[in-house]
Formats: structure tokens, sequence, C-alpha cells
């Protein structure tokens, strides 16, 4: 589940950004003439979340992010590093009971979250 985490948190950024500087400098080049467009390149595939955990997965998800819904599609907006009553008032709220294990799951998304940006 944490490797899934942190391809999603961390590697698939990092990646994004770089592919993005990349796309760019391959748009320059085929405009040039320098090379042929090659198509479609195939997108790297990270670690997949473990079925048994994917309602764990949803439930961080719940928590940590409010969502926003405008013509472009839906845009998730981070809160504030989760504590332990912010997972004790969202089960209250939603009904959904969040037990000692999914406890220590979330708070571990949500520590490789938090520090996506510390390299």
């Amino acid at each position: 589940m944490f490797q899934f985490a942190r391809w999603n948190f961390i590697t698939r950024h990092e990646r994004r950004k770089f592919d993005s500087i990349a796309d760019g400098h391959k748009a320059a080049l085929i405009a040039m003439g320098v090379i042929k467009d090659a198509g479609e390149t195939t997108q790297d595939a990270g670690p997949e979340c473990p079925p048994e955990l994917l309602t764990t997965f949803e439930k961080y998800r719940d928590v940590k992010f409010t969502r926003r819904v405008d013509d472009d599609g839906v845009k998730l907006y981070p809160r504030e590093q989760l504590s332990w009553s912010d997972l004790v008032a969202y089960s209250t709220i939603s009904g959904q009971n969040i037990g000692m294990f999914e406890s220590e799951i979330i708070m571990g998304l949500d520590a490789i979250f938090e520090g996506r940006n510390d390299g």
C-alpha cells in the first residue's frame, strides 16, 4: 500500500514534471524537422493499490482532500496534515468505522503525502 502511495504522490509527479519538459523538447525537434513524430508512447505504470485496501485509500482521500467540480473536471485540494482527531471526526460524521489498522494506514499515507517534497 505504501509503495502505491509513494508512486502516486511522489514518483509519478516527479516523472510528470520531467515528461512535460521532455514533451516540449520533442515538440520543438519535430517542428524543426530534426525528428519525426513517433506517435504515442506507453505510460510507465507503477504499483497498484491492493484490492483489499481500496476502501482504506478512499477513506484517506475523503478525509484529506476537498473536491471542486468545474468545467475542466474535478480538482482535489489537500487539507492540512491529518491528526487522529480528524479521523475520529470523519468516522463520527460519515458513520464509517475506522479501526486501528486502518487508522495506522491512513496516517502512514498522510505522512508519505506530506513528505512528498522532502526529497
